[in-house]
């Protein structure tokens, strides 16, 4: 079969996104099922920073870092590492003016974006392929590609193994790893609620161990919480990887290592205000999500409007969490259901 002039089941494919952490790993799928339906060699153009994540995400062949400290010698760099190569296909899965030039750059034999393509980048697409619905999960979003390729859709697979992590983990106890950590402001969840929840399962004899973001502060009310193991800025992406892997639960903002823990087939209990679970929330089974849903969400703004404050967060209570966290830890069949949603019944 042939696409615009290109044969359907090219041997080289680059694809093209950049960032963020959760994006990359929502785009696993998508680069399975290329990897199995071509078969192909798979390249990856990625933000320097992401680059030790995709080194062990199996269906990925090579990763070139693109340095976005420097961007104008990071272009140059990364496009003088993809004409070295003869690519019969490029994706670009972001959609965007700087991941579309890139993608144009490394003159493959066909270039493919998003139909929902910003900042002018669709000026460098032979073709634009998916659907312009937003309102669908980020993984079914990528795969659009994959039906634009005729390609066969297979399993929603994230393969992704990393070596095992000894750090404060000491294998006879349940594991809850809690991430209170979140580049946007508004999808914080109160770090004294944090405090609490870890407090309550250190009660019940449950290791917790914290991860993601920067170091802890003398004033931070999760550092004082007596027996939690805190990793917080203190952890590489492969040991980030390594201890979500061992977590039985993971109770966490809505963030990038969430989406790795979900990808690891690990539960978890997603704290969400400001994003909308339908388009980012944990993916697969097994999950859940809390909010307290006011009518302003999902407003997906990093400044929160709402004279009353921001209330999708700040008034979920601890209790709640910690109830929804005692019955999924009680509940070892995993059988939650995917991204279920609302507020986890009180303990009587």
């Amino acid at each position: 079969m042939v696409t615009s002039g290109v044969e359907v089941a090219p041997k080289r494919v680059l694809i093209v996104k950049l960032s963020s952490l959760g994006d990359l790993v929502h785009a696993l799928p998508t680069i399975h099922c290329l990897k199995v339906g071509l078969p192909a060699t798979i390249t990856w153009v990625v933000n320097a920073v992401y680059a030790p994540l995709l080194r062990y995400a199996v269906d990925v062949d090579e990763v070139i870092p693109f340095d976005r400290q420097r961007p104008v010698r990071g272009l140059w760099g990364v496009v003088r590492e993809l004409r070295r190569r003869d690519f019969d296909l490029v994706i670009d899965l972001t959609g965007l003016f700087k991941s579309a030039l890139i993608s144009r750059l490394a003159r493959g034999r066909l270039c493919l974006g998003p139909s929902h393509a910003r900042e002018l980048s669709w000026l460098f697409y032979q073709r634009q392929v998916g659907s312009n619905e937003l309102d669908r999960h980020a993984v079914e979003r990528y795969l659009d590609v994959v039906g634009a390729l005729e390609v066969k859709d297979g399993d929603r697979v994230f393969p992704l193994t990393f070596p095992s992590s000894s750090l404060a983990v000491d294998g006879t106890r349940s594991v809850v790893v809690l991430i209170p950590s979140a580049r946007w402001p508004t999808k914080l969840w109160p770090a004294a609620s944090f405090a609490d929840v870890a407090g309550r399962l250190r009660q019940d004899g449950i290791q917790v161990v914290m991860v993601g973001g920067e170091l802890p502060t003398a004033e931070d009310p999760l550092a004082k919480v007596e027996g939690v193991v805190d990793l917080r800025g203190r952890t590489s992406l492969a040991e980030l990887g390594g201890i979500l892997q061992r977590a039985d639960l993971v109770i966490a903002n809505d963030t990038g290592p969430m989406h790795v823990a979900a990808a690891l087939g690990r539960r978890v209990i997603a704290l969400m205000g400001p994003t909308d679970p339908r388009r980012t929330g944990p993916y697969g089974t097994g999950h859940q999500v809390l909010s307290t849903y006011p009518s302003c969400s999902p407003c997906f703004s990093k400044v929160c409007r709402n004279p009353a404050g921001q209330v999708c967060l700040q008034d979920m209570r601890p209790a709640e969490v910690y109830a929804a966290a005692v019955a999924m830890l009680n509940d070892r069949s995993g059988n939650q259901g995917q991204g279920s949603e609302g507020r986890a019944p009180l303990p009587p």
